[in-house]
């Protein structure tokens, strides 16, 4: 393993490091990270062109969740790009995430390092701005989620190479070009290298955490880091390096894989690692699972889980007449005893009531249609266990195709098969929301191919029906987010983007470096959502409000008409 750090007794002086040119200015807004409900971050950034200023505060358009974060002894964070190359050797399984920017950094030069750096230095970049250096980067638990690997931020620590910050003296406008130059050195035996091994190897000696705590230009958090230390003794890690949420992708092995109809297969995983966090272990309402599977782990699918646990789970999977490849390669490559990688899925929100909710009577009406029956298997066996008032209208195109029949009460289930000459009619079975027959309210459920979703949508709309009684899933196909090509500009950088037809925006989002969070990928959770600013979007997917449409879009569906203006 690869480390920065030689040595107890290296107290020479630092090397000198020579004028450097800006590489890339990276900022970043908040969102959701990681594939993690309740995680944010501003941690991906995107290059920016042209001038930007930077100042006391930061970037001009960088944001910063953690409350530390924003002091202005962090206003800039760099990191050295030859570090990604040593990395890629420490974990070649990970070498594809090891890529400028993938630390979050603001800035990147071609010759400054851990161990030309020192605390204090003072740096020219460009014309006007004059940056201090205040401290390492502490690694923190974010970094386990960027990075899909649970001791990553222990590993970055232990390496030494973290990064480190600045604090602004002079504000100034900088951009890719400029030079970087060192114009004043206080502590020329304090690079970051000694800092980093006296406070995370050496850490009993005393005397150099005193010298260190009296520093000029150290930022308030090391001072109080390090006077604590001298109280205290060492602090307790372990919540800065692991954090309260686990690594969302974990390997699973298939177990069993069996025929269901001709279309329908069932798969059955079991976790390769069984110490699943209690709090983790099981779904919630509308459960689905995020797979990535296929070459190159080339193929990133979400599905609905008919049963289990994140111990173990079944899903009841498709093969699509027009699969992308996806439903195509587990139905005819993946074998039993082969691994994948799956995360726990989330919905950005659950608006429709439950059961226990509700006010008075209530009657759920669930309409289905082929596979999407997975959707609602784990709601209508919690409503079958209450005794709840339901019905399941269930359309297939035979009734030997209609999977998972035998899962659902037959007292109230009823088949319309299309080739028996049945046709399942949207208006017939939809009442009014308030149900003036029993005094009841209705709440309705959908999830099928767009068709049968659209009908139900209109349905509910034109009969009023509020948000909070009615529940609507897509499942997607092989046009799902595709269509005519559109361009989306970059509201902070001014970078326009092509979405070709064959590509959805989130794709190409992500492709561009800035890796948008992502979860069902067909537009029922929001997780995927970017802001509006400007132009006409064709508006896909069931997870957005109207009024929501007006400035957000999901980029895994919806697409452009043109060219729009975008922030994310």
């Amino acid at each position: 393993m690869g480390s920065q750090v030689s040595g107890p007794d290296r107290v020479g002086l630092a090397p000198v490091p020579p004028k450097d040119v800006v590489l890339s200015i990276r900022t970043g807004k908040i969102r959701p990270f990681g594939g993690v409900k309740g995680l944010f971050s501003a941690m991906n950034k995107a290059p920016r062109q042209g001038k930007i200023r930077a100042a006391p505060g930061g970037l001009a358009g960088d944001e910063r969740q953690y409350v530390n974060h924003k002091s202005p002894d962090n206003a800039i964070h760099q990191y050295d790009p030859r570090h990604y190359e040593e990395w890629k050797a420490i974990l070649p399984d990970r070498e594809h995430k090891f890529k400028v920017g993938a630390f979050g950094e603001n800035l990147v030069t071609a010759h400054l390092t851990e161990a030309n750096v020192c605390v204090g230095d003072k740096f020219r970049i460009g014309p006007d701005c004059i940056a201090q250096v205040t401290m390492l980067r502490q690694p923190c638990y974010k970094l386990n989620h960027r990075f899909e690997y649970k001791k990553m931020s222990s590993l970055i620590q232990s390496t030494g190479f973290t990064g480190w910050y600045y604090r602004i003296l002079e504000a100034g406008d900088i951009q890719e070009g400029d030079t970087m130059e060192l114009i004043e050195r206080i502590h020329p035996c304090w690079p970051l290298t000694r800092l980093h091994y006296t406070l995370y190897t050496d850490t009993g000696n005393t005397e150099a955490i005193k010298e260190i705590s009296e520093l000029e230009g150290l930022s308030a958090e090391f001072i109080k880091l390090t006077q604590n230390r001298l109280s205290q003794g060492t602090e307790d890690m372990s919540g800065r390096l692991l954090g309260d949420f686990a690594v969302p992708w974990q390997e699973y092995k298939l177990v069993e894989k069996s025929r269901l109809t001709p279309r329908v297969q069932k798969f059955a995983f079991e976790a390769k690692d069984s110490t699943i966090d209690p709090q983790d272990l099981h779904f919630g309402r509308f459960p689905h699972v995020r797979l990535r599977f296929g070459p190159d782990a080339g193929f990133a699918r979400a599905y609905s889980v008919v049963s289990g646990d994140m111990k173990s789970f079944e899903l009841g999977i498709a093969k699509d007449d027009n699969s992308r490849g996806g439903s195509l390669y587990l139905h005819d490559e993946f074998k039993v005893g082969d691994v994948l990688e799956v995360a726990k899925g989330h919905n950005a929100a659950i608006p429709i009531l439950s059961n226990d909710q509700a006010v008075g009577p209530i009657r759920h009406i669930f309409i289905l249609g082929g596979i999407g029956v997975t959707a609602y298997i784990s709601e209508i066996t919690t409503l079958e266990k209450k005794s709840a008032n339901f019905e399941i209208h269930y359309a297939v195109r035979t009734r030997k195709e209609a999977a998972y029949l035998d899962h659902l009460p037959a007292e109230k289930t009823t088949v319309y098969a299309k080739s028996e000459g049945r046709r399942l009619d949207v208006a017939a079975l939809i009442p009014p929301p308030e149900d003036c027959r029993n005094n009841s309210k209705t709440l309705v459920y959908c999830c099928g191919p767009t068709s049968l979703l659209t009908a139900c949508i209109d349905m509910t709309t034109k009969l009023g029906y509020p948000r909070s009684q009615t529940h609507f899933e897509e499942f997607g196909g092989a046009g799902t987010g595709t269509g005519d090509p559109f361009e989306a500009e970059i509201k902070t950088t001014g970078q326009v983007l092509q979405v070709p037809r064959e590509k959805s925006l989130l794709q190409v989002l992500n492709e561009a470096g800035f890796e948008i969070d992502a979860s069902c990928l067909v537009g029922n959770c929001g997780t995927c959502m970017v802001d509006l600013c400007k132009g006409d979007v064709n508006h896909q997917g069931v997870a957005l409000e109207d009024e929501q449409k007006e400035s957000s879009m999901l980029s895994c569906v919806s697409r452009g008409k043109g060219r729009i203006v975008i922030d994310c």
